[in-house]
């Protein structure tokens, strides 16, 4: 499948793109060899660094292959078609997705094999998940991790219908999952006795155990619950329903983990991680989490987004035009990492607070009014929802293609 968007026009709705190109199709764009800093755009404005896109699209695929482990990259963090394509490129067995309106989303682009990674309970759309199954026009897999949402299942689930389902596993004071193993064995034999339903494999997500951190205790702790998976799993296996029985987990930040404890599973099944944030990593979160030695290669922030200084009332205080409307500030505020003055220099600084559309800055580097400050953020998911249109820039910052978001 290729996806092809290259002939929308660029207007308004894409914020910030020059203005002089309103009405120009993106191949036409394209074609005029445009660059970030000599092309007119207007600020704020996110772009996508290509090399480390490439680089962690590269660096993960060849690590779930060095540990015998499949990859469903949890495509919510960019609900881009594009990059999901290279993904899919680069041996990813599937999509994952985080409801049934991100998986029509895809399944527009054509991906057919996706992973919800949530209970369905809504009716008519678990009626059209087993229409879609039944028919083959889709491979779609969702949770169940109670009796009493396995029975809303089977009630909107038509006589002919298929449903593929993971039994999710959790832990006290964590998300969604089965706490007690007991239930997995009740949740188990309930999907076999019903000819609609396929228990496909076991799962959950190591990154909503409450202690889980880059420490002695915290990552003990994403240990344990990945072995909790796995003894959940043997329990479950006697009830499959395909021959690749699926051990799964998120494999976010800790995939070094999680990889290393479900490959201990004794039967014959296949290792899947889902993880979403490696493919533009960050600057801070996930720079922090991220196990470097366990690839052998680093993955790289691809993400940045460029403001200007509006105002400079002190001398270590700049205000810049851009807030919470246009970069991601749910775990950590973005950091100063470049200035633009004719060309890109290293910069450094803090932001102190975001506006809804302004920055504090704080810096004891030299920065002046009209200034382009590039800023690295902290978790990807909440830089993408603010931008439909994005920027695929060269290490230069020449622009070689627009990258879509669907949120």
């Amino acid at each position: 499948m290729k996806v092809n968007l290259e002939q929308i026009k660029i207007d308004e709705n894409q914020k910030n793109f020059p203005l002089a190109v309103h009405g120009a199709s993106i191949k036409k764009f394209i074609k005029s060899k445009p660059n970030l800093f000599q092309s007119n755009f207007q600020f704020p404005m996110m772009v996508l660094k290509e090399s480390a896109l490439k680089n962690n699209i590269e660096v993960m695929a060849k690590y779930c292959k060095s540990v015998g482990a499949e990859l469903a990259p949890h495509v919510k963090t960019t609900m881009s078609p594009q990059i999901a394509q290279m993904q899919i490129d680069a041996g990813a067995w599937a999509l994952t997705i985080a409801n049934f309106w991100q998986a029509e989303i895809f399944r527009k682009f054509g991906f057919k094999r996706l992973i919800i990674a949530n209970e369905v309970l809504e009716s008519t759309a678990i009626a059209k998940i087993a229409s879609l199954n039944r028919k083959n026009k889709a491979e779609i897999i969702f949770y169940v991790d109670s009796l009493a949402g396995l029975e809303i299942v089977k009630a909107a689930t038509p006589a002919n219908g298929k449903i593929n389902l993971f039994i999710e596993i959790g832990t006290d004071n964590g998300r969604g999952g089965v706490r007690d193993l007991a239930v997995v064995k009740n949740i188990a034999q309930a999907i076999k006795a019903d000819p609609r339903l396929n228990l496909r494999g076991v799962t959950g997500f190591e990154g909503a155990v409450p202690s889980a951190a880059r420490n002695a205790e915290g990552e003990s702790a994403v240990h344990e619950f990945c072995k909790k998976i796995v003894a959940a799993g043997e329990i479950a296996y006697e009830f499959k329903s395909d021959d690749r029985f699926i051990v799964s987990a998120g494999g976010s930040a800790y995939f070094e983990i999680v990889a290393q404890e479900l490959g201990k599973f004794s039967k014959p099944r296949m290792l899947l991680l889902r993880s979403g944030g490696y493919v533009t990593h960050d600057h801070v979160y996930y720079e922090e989490l991220y196990p470097a030695k366990s690839t052998g290669h680093p993955l790289l922030p691809a993400i940045e987004v460029w403001s200007q200084v509006l105002s400079a009332p002190e001398s270590d205080f700049g205000v810049l035009n851009l807030g919470k409307r246009d970069i991601g500030c749910d775990l950590h505020n973005p950091i100063p990492i470049a200035k633009y003055q004719g060309n890109v220099m290293k910069f450094t600084g803090q932001i102190e607070k975001l506006n809804d559309q302004h920055g504090f800055m704080r810096s004891s580097d030299k920065f002046a009014v009209g200034d382009l400050i590039g800023l690295g953020i902290s978790h990807p998911c909440t830089t993408f929802d603010k931008w439909r249109l994005i920027p695929l820039v060269k290490d230069n910052y020449d622009v070689v293609d627009c990258i879509h978001s669907f949120f």
